[in-house]
């Protein structure tokens, strides 16, 4: 009886100290090692260089900010000197528009005073030449109204003086003409600095 009970214990304690044992094996890669090429480091300089097809062996200086200051102030004057360039090309339009429209005036008023100088002659030519009637002072009356017309008219351009005028708009047309040139001659050759912006803005 103590034998048989001791039987199953000895067989469950042999089947609980049973283990299972179970592992998968995967082969192992070979070591692989990547070599990457360091790509230089350019500056903006070289790679334009670079791409354009040309090699620079020479060392491209760093900008500093001395450098960037002084290409700002010179962009910023050569801005200032376009803009004035502008403004003289429009005074250079402006004034001989002016000076051909006060010389069209100066024109017109000087054909209108001849002309009736010449129709008040014909008057008084012809009054002289009849006898004595209305008709006639009339004619003579006429005649006196348009001499003193011209008279007045002649003052008034002795006055004003027209041609002066247009002469002064010529001579304006010519002077910004010359500093246009100056200023395309300033901004064509060298590098204009603030003095010059000064100098043409005194001249304009």
């Amino acid at each position: 009886m103590a034998s048989a009970l001791l039987l199953p214990s000895a067989s469950s304690s042999s089947s609980c100290s049973r283990k299972i044992h179970a592992a998968i094996q995967v082969p192992r890669l070979p070591n692989l090692s990547f070599s990457v090429r360091k790509i230089p480091k350019r500056n903006l300089g070289e790679e334009l260089n670079i791409r354009d097809g040309f090699i620079n062996t020479t060392p491209v200086e760093k900008f500093n900010v001395i450098d960037d200051r002084s290409h700002s102030s010179s962009s910023n004057v050569t801005t200032q000197l376009y803009a004035i360039l502008e403004a003289v090309a429009d005074r250079v339009e402006m004034h001989a528009n002016i000076g051909e429209q006060r010389r069209n005036w100066n024109t017109l008023l000087l054909n209108s005073i001849n002309m009736i100088i010449l129709t008040a002659a014909t008057m008084a030519g012809v009054a002289a030449t009849g006898g004595i009637g209305m008709p006639l002072l009339a004619l003579k009356l006429s005649s006196t109204l348009l001499y003193s017309a011209a008279t007045g008219m002649l003052l008034i351009m002795n006055k004003i003086q027209p041609s002066q005028l247009a002469e002064e708009q010529r001579n304006a047309t010519r002077l910004f003409k010359q500093l246009q040139s100056q200023i395309q001659t300033m901004l064509a050759i060298g590098t204009p600095t603030q003095e010059d912006v000064k100098e043409v803005m005194e001249k304009v």
